[in-house]
């Protein structure tokens, strides 16, 4: 079956890694549809990219909007400079993007890491975004002040082998009829691409420079600039998430935020667009104000 979309490329200019290194970044995106731009943020994890992490939405939200699944520095088909990596580096990334791609009035999403990044882009860059949709994000409980209390499983380490990264996958997506073989291979060939696990051991590192460097953390930390945030935003968990467990961290957040709309997909894993895909974009649908009829299907 042929893809319902196009593959794109854009150069980013001067995004800032962790030391304020400069570069430009040839970003690789697929995009599929007409209309107000939605900009999706894939999560974390060995072969992470725009496709495979919203394979399942693109389809779902191109007839009413024009959707761009970007491959975040580092991660898909776009470049992995050898710099030091930090979750700001990667919001600077989607920043270039997104003025390379001269878009306004974006309706911004993200999974997991990506929905920390999406939220901190709007944050940032309030006047670009109207508005945010969260699913599933232990990065961003933690950027709250939040903690898994130990509850949260362990993820598999990548060892450069095709079962390492099934295991991985399996964490955080619970249908097993969803982890295809197409899948782990795709994810697998961008697990393989120099760079790639180079990025990831340097956001690794991050996390410890935060725990050791207080202004890095408050550059993290966004608990205090929530409230202020003037755009609609809103969260969606996975029921049986094991990666990023529903108690303590989304509810958690619902508790942080109560104002803020909360849907708990029951069943589904760390990955809710791709393991109840239909509960998912029909939610996305209805938050984003798509015609009349479409959250049920064209």
């Amino acid at each position: 079956m042929a893809r319902a979309w196009q593959e794109g490329w854009v150069v980013v200019p001067q995004v800032a890694g962790m030391y304020e290194t400069v570069y430009g970044v040839k970003t690789h995106y697929v995009h599929a549809g007409e209309g107000e731009p939605v900009v999706l943020i894939h999560g974390g994890g060995p072969g992470a990219g725009g496709e495979s992490g919203w394979s399942n939405m693109i389809p779902a939200l191109s007839p009413y909007f024009h959707v761009y699944a970007i491959d975040l520095i580092g991660s898909g088909l776009t470049d992995k400079p050898a710099i030091e990596y930090s979750f700001q580096t990667l919001v600077n990334h989607v920043a270039g993007f997104i003025d390379a791609l001269n878009l306004n009035g974006v309706r911004i999403a993200g999974n997991s890491q990506g929905a920390y990044v999406a939220i901190k882009y709007a944050l940032d860059h309030p006047g670009r975004v109207k508005q945010a949709a969260l699913i599933s994000t232990g990065t961003l409980a933690n950027a709250c002040g939040l903690s898994d209390e130990g509850k949260a499983a362990p993820l598999p380490r990548f060892d450069g082998t095709k079962e390492s990264l099934r295991k991985f996958i399996e964490v955080i997506v619970n249908d097993p009829a969803r982890i295809t073989d197409e899948l782990i291979d795709a994810r697998f060939a961008v697990a393989s691409l120099p760079g790639h696990r180079e990025m990831q051991q340097s956001l690794a590192r991050y996390r410890q420079v935060m725990a050791d460097d207080s202004s890095q953390r408050q550059v993290f930390d966004v608990r205090a600039r929530l409230p202020l945030l003037s755009i609609p935003w809103c969260l969606i968990w996975g029921g049986a998430d094991r990666s990023a467990p529903l108690d303590p961290l989304g509810h958690g957040m619902h508790a942080l935020f109560p104002n803020v709309p909360f849907h708990v997909v029951e069943g589904s894993g760390h990955q809710v667009q791709n393991d109840k895909p239909e509960e998912c974009n029909r939610l996305f649908l209805e938050f984003f104000g798509a015609p009349v009829g479409a959250a049920a299907g064209r």
